[in-house]
Parts: C-alpha cells; sequence; structure tokens
C-alpha cells in the first residue's frame, strides 16, 4: 500500500516555469490525502515558489524545496541545510568565470539576483513565481544560504556545467534540473536524502513509497522508492533509474498514475 507520495514539479507533473496547478491535478492530490496517503512536493524550486504553486492545497501537503536543502509544511519549517558562507563565496567567484551564466543565492524565504537581465526575472517572478531581491552584488548579502543556482543562457546545462560539477565533486552536490540550470548545495543534500527524511518522519518504508521524476536531479529521489515512475520527457538516466515508464508530462502521465491510486 502506497503511504507516500514524493514527486518532482517541472516537468512531471506541469510544464516548466508552470504558475498554476491543473484543477484534475488539485482534485486527485486532495482525494488521495482524504485516503491518508502523504504528499510531498520534492523540486528544485524554493519554497516560496512551491507554496504558491501549490497555493489551493498548500496547507495539506509537504515540501521538499531548494532539491531537499528545506523541508517543511505551510508557515511551517521542519529542515534546513545551509551551504558554509565562505565555500559558498569561492563557488560564486568561480561559477562566475563561466560566460553567458546568471547566479541566484536562495534562502529559506527569498532569492537574491545582482542580474541585469530583465527578461530573465521576469519570468522566474511571474513563472515560477519566485521573490526576488535585486542587489548590486550577492556576495555582499549577510544571510545564510541554502542554495547556489545558476542559469544556463545557452540551455546547455549539462555541457556548460560539467567542468565545474568535476571540479568541486565531494565538496559540495551539484545537479543539473533541465537543460537551464544548475543547483549547488551542501555536500550529501539530495532528493533522495528528502526522500529518506520524510520516511523517517512518517515511519515508511521505500515499499510503501512511490516517486515521480524527470531529470537529473530526480534519480537520487527515484532510487529511494519501490515504486518509481518516469515520465516520458524524461532523460535517459532517469528512465533508467526508474521501475516505470509512463505518458509525458504534457499528456498527464504523472496525474494518471496518481489516479490510479484511487
Amino acid at each position: 500500500m502506497i503511504k507516500l507520495i514524493m514527486t518532482d514539479i517541472d516537468g512531471t507533473l506541469v510544464k516548466d516555469g508552470s504558475s498554476t496547478l491543473p484543477k484534475e491535478l488539485v482534485d486527485t492530490v486532495n482525494a488521495l490525502i482524504d485516503r491518508g496517503i502523504h504528499f510531498v512536493a520534492n523540486s528544485g524550486r524554493s519554497l516560496i515558489s512551491t507554496e504558491r504553486l501549490f497555493d489551493p492545497i498548500k496547507d495539506r501537503i509537504y515540501y521538499a524545496a531548494c532539491n531537499g536543502a528545506l523541508m517543511g509544511r505551510y508557515q511551517e519549517l521542519l529542515f534546513a541545510e545551509t551551504v558554509e558562507k565562505s565555500l559558498l563565496l569561492t563557488l560564486l567567484e568561480d561559477v562566475r568565470t563561466i560566460k553567458d551564466t546568471v547566479p541566484f543565492f536562495t534562502g529559506a524565504g527569498i532569492m537574491y539576483s545582482d542580474s541585469e537581465d530583465e527578461e530573465l526575472l521576469r519570468w522566474m517572478t511571474e513563472g515560477y513565481q519566485e521573490d526576488i531581491t535585486r542587489v548590486p552584488d550577492i556576495a555582499a548579502m549577510p544571510e545564510d544560504f541554502v542554495k547556489l543556482s545558476v542559469y544556463d543562457k545557452k540551455h546547455r546545462s549539462g555541457e556548460t556545467f560539467r567542468s565545474f560539477c568535476e571540479k568541486w565533486k565531494g565538496v559540495v552536490s551539484t545537479a543539473t534540473a533541465g537543460s537551464m540550470w544548475l543547483d549547488v548545495f551542501k555536500f550529501g543534500i539530495s532528493k533522495g536524502t528528502a526522500v529518506r527524511w520524510y520516511q523517517n518522519y512518517f515511519g515508511v518504508t521505500p515499499e510503501e513509497t512511490l516517486t515521480m521524476g524527470d531529470q537529473q536531479n530526480d534519480v537520487p529521489m527515484l532510487k529511494e522508492a519501490y515504486h518509481s515512475y518516469a515520465v516520458g520527457n524524461a532523460i535517459p538516466e532517469v528512465k533508467a533509474a526508474a521501475r516505470h515508464v509512463v505518458d509525458t508530462c504534457e499528456n498527464g502521465g504523472a496525474i494518471a498514475v496518481l489516479k490510479s491510486l484511487l
């Protein structure tokens, strides 16, 4: 019996950068929760962005935001893991040497940017519904942060950040999300550690857990559940890691999996 569902959002449940959920999905998640199943949105999105997307049911579900660096539910932070500040600044200095990229710092409730790319910032605030504070230099911000996110203007994140990820392997955790993003967070943190955290929190086994995803950062999550699904538009690495492959996100493959549990 499935007791815990942890699913990626962009490219799995909804089109990348969506700002609203289809009513069919909202109704299905409500029905699953009414049956006693825990639902966790496990995403690279910030906590604020995730809460806003799930606004119709934000007080009924749980979140694993920033690829597992933040866990909680509406107005209740349960877990946060920040990157050591001096290391974060060193990473920022390094990533600034990569052409056509835009870095962001993400905390528990806000993102900081020193970019002047108006179109990119508009897309993030209107699509992802992020709270972005624009500052002259993000390196000067005193707060602790859970994640360094880097946008690739060329939309070839795997290629663009390959050398960076190899250089910092074993020092921090890195994961590409789609063709546009690299996420950098404390070593050992991943969507997979988020699944294990919630399994322990709810007292649920891998055999009672269902996960779904489409991108490289979803692979650790899929490996922590017996019932693992890749949508049809997933990259080959994700399909290889999943026990099942279903229809694409656009064709409602993930929603169909959820509805099959009712």
